[in-house]
């Protein structure tokens, strides 16, 4: 059908679905605070690599050999400048990660999540905050630094927490919400196993005449009714989600953004990740690795290690091949740590300490910060610089959260009141 009989078979009553239609994939970013003028390119870029159910920092960042008291894996301490960490033959990728890597790591050892529990834990140590409302790190981000995107916020993994932020974080896999703005098709079916009513899906042609129609008529309210003020800043808004709309969809049609089916290895998340970051799609992702909770057999920490340190050579390589490294923070955290001793299965339980580690943007390579006790108990620092001191604090989640926020620019102030920032990575 060419254009002109286009125009003849497509009533006002179809161009209006048709304008929905259009509309539905531009709706991500959300309206309750208005669009920034800042540039995207300006904004410093985040990826959080969450490893859910409690690593072994024994196993690499916080090394305790030989201990009477902390049960240890086999190993030897290596020195990679001024990281200590555990080595073994059976995880070399952690030797290659620090050969590499290591003078533009910082490892923070001693962070205080005081919870035993996995929801609180992972809460605590991505918001800062007890609270159910608090938004984390990655959604404030993104909302403070490019939430002018078509999906600010990028959650590969499931524990992403929006909080009054839902708005513009946009959830792939098991919960993906992108799939029915990308594809109405795609919806999630009703109870019974009835599929929703997905209305007009109009031809391509169709939809070149739908952008062509809302292209001219906010050209004319822009020429009548929108030449300043309120209304001239609707107008852009409106054609600004049009243009998110179908850099979305142009995103998705060579990309997997779209499946339901949620994959937790970082090797197909990278790649995902690494393409939203530099082709403007988002400011900031989520990546997430499962299956850390070693209650029954700790000896599977060892596998875990390699694979997450192989992984992160991957995400820095991309991230360099790509040239966003420098603008780019990679914050690497898991919710808790285990316990001292091994339990009766071989397994080892939840502890309330845990590890971080951060590169990238901002952050100053090539420093081992915090620390804890013989006894795997966190030891007080000055949050100033990172170092152990008697007169100082435990480092908390919230002094934490609200230094990675303070890294990327963002007051955190905002959303953690009257919490101290912990600047010791700080480059």
């Amino acid at each position: 059908m060419d254009r002109k009989n286009d125009r003849k078979s497509l009533s006002r009553r179809q161009m209006l679905k048709a304008s929905a239609a259009t509309l539905a994939c531009a709706s991500l970013p959300g309206g309750w605070a208005p669009a920034r003028a800042q540039s995207s390119s300006a904004a410093r870029k985040l990826i959080v690599v969450l490893n859910n159910g409690g690593w072994d920092p024994t196993y690499a960042l916080d090394p305790k050999p030989g201990s009477s008291i902390v049960d240890t894996p086999e190993g030897e301490i290596r020195q990679f400048g001024n990281h200590a960490v555990l080595t073994n033959a059976t995880r070399p990728a952690v030797d290659d990660f620090f050969t590499r890597y290591g003078d533009i790591t910082a490892v923070v050892n001693g962070l205080q999540v005081r919870s035993f529990v996995h929801t609180d834990c992972i809460k605590r140590i991505l918001t800062g905050s007890p609270s159910e409302t608090t938004p984390d790190l990655g959604a404030i981000t993104a909302f403070e630094l490019g939430r002018e995107l078509p999906v600010p916020y990028l959650a590969l993994g499931g524990q992403a927490r929006g909080g009054p932020l839902a708005a513009i974080t946009g959830r792939t896999g098991t919960t993906n919400q992108l799939a029915a703005l990308i594809d109405p098709a795609a919806g999630y079916p009703r109870p019974g196993g009835v599929l929703p009513e997905i209305g007009l899906v109009p031809s391509d042609g169709e939809q070149a005449l739908v952008r062509e129609y809302l292209d001219a008529s906010a050209a004319r309210l822009q020429a009548t009714r929108g030449a300043r003020g309120y209304n001239r800043r609707r107008v852009e808004d409106f054609m600004s989600s049009l243009q998110r709309a179908e850099q979305l969809r142009a995103f998705a049609r060579t990309s997997s953004v779209g499946e339901r089916d949620y994959t937790q290895d970082l090797q197909i998340q990278i790649p995902l990740a690494v393409r939203a970051l530099g082709e403007g799609l988002s400011c900031t992702t989520l990546l997430q690795t499962d299956d850390w909770d070693t209650h029954d057999d700790n000896s599977e920490q060892d596998m875990l290690h390699q694979g997450l340190f192989a992984s992160l050579i991957t995400l820095v390589e991309s991230l360099e091949q790509a040239q966003l490294l420098d603008e780019t923070m990679v914050l690497v955290i898991s919710e808790m740590g285990r316990t001292p001793r091994l339990n009766n299965d071989g397994g080892k339980d939840h502890w309330p300490v845990t590890s971080a580690m951060l590169l990238g943007a901002g952050v100053g390579g090539n420093r081992t910060l915090g620390g804890t006790s013989d006894s795997f108990d966190a030891l007080s620092v000055d949050l100033a610089t990172g170092e152990t001191a008697s007169d100082g604090n435990q480092l908390q989640a919230a002094n934490f959260v609200a230094g990675v926020l303070e890294a990327q620019g963002v007051d955190p102030a905002a959303y953690l009141p009257q919490v101290e920032p912990f600047r010791g990575f700080v480059a």
